[in-house]
């Protein structure tokens, strides 16, 4: 965003854009020993294992050394996050990859619904529900990447299809819920 300059601590989880664990923490190096000395709980508790930071790295390789990556990326991601608006979806307010899908119902609804979209449709998202959203409110999250297609985009988006219209039917109340 073209703002490096101004931050004082630059915080990187893993998570999401690296498919991992973990996290990092940059900055002047006073800053990092206070850290150090003040969280030891945190640094040492946590260490991740050695495979894990290779591939992070191989990650941080493939990003610096393949921008057909990221530009392939975002192809899939305003693809998705259009398609997904154009269809009536409630994505909110998103600036990057992770694109949130909310609908309306309960936890069951959002157990069974993600288990016929992985099990039925090939797509595996993660549910966020109550306390972290409001109840009621089941939220998706979507998280694309550079190798997908736009294919699989049209895919995700006639799931998303199917499923809404039976969250609206309210068939997914009506199913014991599976895991």
């Amino acid at each position: 965003m073209g703002v490096t300059e101004g931050v004082d601590l630059i915080f990187y989880t893993f998570a999401k854009s690296m498919a991992s664990i973990g996290a990092f923490v940059a900055g002047q190096e006073a800053v990092i020993e206070y850290l150090r000395y003040n969280m030891r709980s945190q640094i040492f508790a946590k260490s991740l294992p050695m495979a894990l930071v290779i591939g992070a790295l191989k990650r941080l390789e493939l990003i610096r050394n393949h921008p057909e990556y990221r530009e392939n990326l975002w192809t899939i991601v305003r693809a998705l996050q259009s398609g997904l608006r154009e269809k009536g979806f409630n994505i909110g307010t998103t600036e990057s990859p992770v694109t949130p899908v909310f609908l309306n119902g309960q936890i069951p609804d959002a157990t069974a619904l993600t288990f016929d979209l992985r099990e039925n449709h090939g797509v595996f998202c993660s549910i966020v529900v109550y306390p972290v959203v409001p109840k009621g409110v089941i939220m998706l999250r979507l998280i694309p990447t550079a190798v997908h297609t736009l294919e699989d985009v049209r895919q995700t988006i006639a799931a998303f299809e199917a499923i809404a219209t039976k969250l609206d039917k309210g068939l997914y109340s009506k199913q014991p819920a599976t895991a």
